[in-house]
């Protein structure tokens, strides 16, 4: 057998490795934050000092993320969307997390087999999946290696005195790399302490003293994430809708229930699911839940502190446990779902540590026991290896995702059909999301979520009215709703209800200034409606926002050119096509400039990029009216001058 620790190092990483291989050909997952964190983030598709310091002067999604933002928007300008190597990179942050455990097993003093186990399950249980395989879990893998790597230091800064100011800068520098990672860091300190008192440093004052600093940061960072949870979570009417109705006292219950629901995870990681609805409880359930349960819980935090001078493992491991999850019980109420299981990543270590721990003492203590205590900690390792390897393909993309949770909670909640609602729609399959939403509907008709979606299927099956009407519902419960405001704006175009579509795109733009889409529509239907000034006026606006939209700039060429500036007309128009060389409608514009300017050959050159572009202008003027059929408008100016070429 294996005992080398860098041999035993490689083989607990090849093997995770082979568990988490299919999460490398997954994609993004939209329809549960990837939209938030990556696919639509502006924070992460540019790479600059202005970017930078908004990604850590702003919450994102109500978290203060910003190193994962930061690795993001890196990868972004290496690989542009491509979802592989955001995939890739968790997985090596995940290997990584998983080569600290190993060291720190191996320092707590755990004989090194053992310790391999204790790593290897770290790496393999398919508890870890959620935290690898979800793209915006970055934050996740991020903050539990610097977590880790601090735990590392730390435990090297007392076991080495010659080296301990060293250790000390590394264990303080990787804690606040993580607790720009992930809040949940702040619980680091405490951590320590419990790694004092495994060790059996004598509590003295200077003991407590040393740690105040990293106290002082926690309560920092602490404060930040109250603030966040509080401007953003806190007055959000959906932020509490799953659970308002649980009072504070059940949700003490619901803690130890979720307690003893992870302890049973751990052990058999069985039936597991992206999303987890609070269960229901009747009849002797309910004596279980409200008093066996918490007494069984408590009995056995009880028995273990008072036997703590013979099991200080046990009682480390039991702590290190609670402090990682105390904060995450949901006791104050945060979303839909009573527990998650990447909420585990770190505080399994705890249990890890003790399961290891126990066996090594077991087959130190008796010889005997060594061989079946390796076949146990085998067999439960390839249980989890196979586990872990189906439950990456679980997380495919939106449509496995929530088929996955719908199959184990069918009828039960409208939030799982909503989203694969939604990412039916992504792939423009009407029928199924349009079932899919009024299911959820039908299981909850009070779920707003649907009707913005609903239009969006509408829309696209040929239905406006009815789109209108679901676009308008949203609008009644949402009226600062900028997306639905501007959609129905686009369907009110599609029906040819201008007049509704402008007042529509005028809301957006006050809801949301900085709505670039919906200057593009305002403007190119005031033009339409020949209200020049107040297109140039708003396509203006539009550019003070990002002056290399194109169409802002092509419809600001066209305001221009038909108020007789063919100066402005053609920079405009020029700014335009150095973004879209093939904005069809710029060419014809600078066609028209030169038209003017008596430029035969530059008329030329620009008639024929736009005749490569589109084969009907070379008939004439049945061309350029075939053009404007397919939705390309030609003011009178720029139409009359681009006859006279033939």
């Amino acid at each position: 057998m294996i005992k080398h620790p860098a041999l035993l190092l490689g083989a607990i990483l090849i093997v995770t490795l082979l568990a988490f291989i299919p999460s490398l050909r997954n994609g993004y997952m939209p329809t549960w934050d990837d939209d938030k964190y990556v696919v639509n983030n502006p924070l992460v598709k540019e790479l600059n000092l202005h970017s930078v310091a908004k990604m850590f002067t702003r919450p994102v999604n109500g978290s203060y993320v910003p190193l994962p933002l930061l690795t993001f928007s890196v990868e972004q300008q290496l690989f542009g969307d491509n979802p592989f190597p955001r995939h890739l990179t968790n997985l090596i942050l995940h290997l990584l997390c998983t080569a600290l455990v190993f060291q720190i097993l191996r320092m707590l003093k755990i004989n090194p087999l053992f310790a391999a186990f204790g790593a290897l399950l770290f790496g393999i249980h398919p508890m870890r999946v959620e935290s690898v395989a979800w793209i915006s879990e970055r934050k996740d893998v991020l903050y539990s290696m610097f977590y880790l790597a601090s735990m590392l230091f730390y435990i090297r800064q007392h076991q080495n005195q010659d080296n301990g100011s060293r250790n000390k800068a590394m264990a303080y520098l990787f804690f606040i790399f993580a607790l720009f990672s992930k809040i949940e860091a702040v619980t680091l300190p405490l951590c320590f302490l419990l790694i004092d008192y495994y060790l059996k440093r004598p509590l003295r004052f200077q003991l407590i003293m040393e740690k105040i600093p990293y106290f002082l940061l926690s309560l920092l960072f602490g404060i930040l994430g109250i603030y966040i949870i509080y401007r953003v979570g806190l007055k959000s009417e959906a932020f509490l809708a799953g659970n308002a109705d649980i009072s504070f006292t059940n949700r003490i219950f619901y803690a130890f229930y979720t307690i003893s629901w992870y302890m049973i995870r751990f052990f058999a990681p069985l039936s597991l699911s992206a999303w987890y609805p609070y269960p229901h409880f009747g009849g002797f359930s309910k004596v279980l839940f409200y008093f066996v349960n918490p007494v069984v819980i408590s009995a056995g935090v009880f028995l273990a502190f008072h036997y703590r001078h013979r099991w200080p493992a046990i009682i480390f491991g039991i702590l290190f446990f609670l402090v990682n999850i105390i904060f995450l019980l949901q006791i104050f109420a945060v979303g839909i779902a009573f527990s998650a299981d990447r909420y585990t990543y770190v505080a399994y270590f705890g249990f890890f540590f003790i399961l290891v721990w126990g066996a090594s003492q077991l087959a130190q203590k008796n010889r005997g026991w060594h061989a079946p205590l390796i076949t146990l900690l085998s067999l439960f390792s390839l249980m989890c290896l196979f586990l872990t390897n189906a439950r990456c393909r679980a997380w495919h993309d939106g449509e496995t995702l929530w088929t996955d949770v719908i199959s184990q909670y069918p009828d039960q909640e409208a939030l799982p059909y909503v989203n694969r609602g939604v990412a039916y729609t992504m792939a423009a399959r009407w029928t199924e999301a349009l079932q899919d939403l009024n299911k959820a509907l039908a299981i909850d008709k009070d779920c707003k979520a649907v009707y913005q979606n609903r239009a969006i299927v509408y829309g696209n099956m040929g239905q406006p009215e009815l789109a209108i009407a679901d676009f308008s519902k949203t609008i009644d419960f949402e009226p600062a709703n900028a997306n639905a405001r501007f959609n129905r704006g686009v369907t009110y175009v599609n029906t040819g209800n201008n007049t509704a579509a402008m007042d529509d795109f005028s809301k957006t733009i006050a809801i949301k200034p900085d709505y670039l889409a919906a200057y593009v529509n305002l403007g190119m239907l005031s033009f339409q409606e020949k209200n020049y000034n107040k297109a140039l006026e708003v396509s203006t606006r539009g550019l003070s926002i990002n002056a290399a939209i194109p169409e802002l700039n092509r419809i600001a060429g066209d305001c221009y050119f038909e108020q007789s500036n063919d100066a402005k007309a053609a920079g405009y128009y020029y700014t335009c096509l150095v973004s879209d060389p093939g904005n069809l409608n710029a060419i014809l514009g600078m066609v028209a400039v030169s038209v003017n300017k008596n430029d035969k050959a530059a008329a030329g050159s620009y008639l024929l990029r736009a005749q490569n572009i589109n084969q009907k202008l070379t008939l004439g003027k049945p061309g350029l009216e075939e053009l404007e059929k397919e939705g390309i408008f030609l003011a009178p100016r720029k139409k009359e001058t681009l006859l006279r070429l033939y």
